[in-house]
């Protein structure tokens, strides 16, 4: 139920019903608190920093910065580095509030964790919300701090893409 009330709660906030969205929200952390959905083998694991990334996403859609920020550094810090391919998407999410916030250090001290991440790491998914970071934060590219840390973010998407180049197609171009 957890996870329903969280798809449900990502669409409402997609279509900006603010209200309902955040009802969905309380609904799912009510529904994992209970812990009454159990375990299924075949279901990936729903907790709290699913629902915690989830809700950034959410709040972030609803324009609500404050709360996204908040359920984004949770979901950062709930991530364990075992579940690493969760934690980039986690810090994506939070460089991405941060950026939309207006806070481009703090953007690029999340986006420096993630230049550090295994480079053979990668799915199309990373590969592509990676991209999409860089562009959103190219849009900065004046800030000096911006521009320092987009070479540094070319050189790493550079040896990302040549461990994954048989499945991912080759780069878009040059630098952003």
């Amino acid at each position: 139920m957890a996870r329903l009330n969280t798809m449900m709660a990502r669409a409402l906030a997609a279509s900006q019903q603010f209200g309902p969205a955040v009802k969905a929200l309380d609904d799912a952390h009510a529904a994992l608190a209970s812990g009454t959905d159990g375990h299924h083998p075949w279901l990936s694991p729903f907790d709290d920093a699913t629902l915690a990334s989830e809700s950034a996403l959410a709040y972030s859609d609803l324009g609500s910065s404050k709360h996204a920020l908040r359920y984004g550094e949770r979901a950062v810090e709930l991530r364990k580095e075992d579940r690493a391919r969760s934690l980039t998407f986690s810090r994506i999410t939070l460089a991405r509030i941060h950026v939309d916030g207006g806070d481009l250090d703090a953007a690029i001290g999340v986006g420096t964790e993630l230049l550090t991440a295994d480079p053979g790491l990668g799915s199309v998914r990373v590969v592509h919300q990676l991209d999409g970071l860089g562009d959103l934060l190219g849009q900065h590219r004046e800030y000096g701090p911006v521009r320092e840390y987009l070479a540094r973010f070319d050189e790493a998407r550079r040896a990302r893409q040549l461990l994954l180049a048989d499945i991912i197609p080759s780069p878009r171009g040059g630098s952003r």
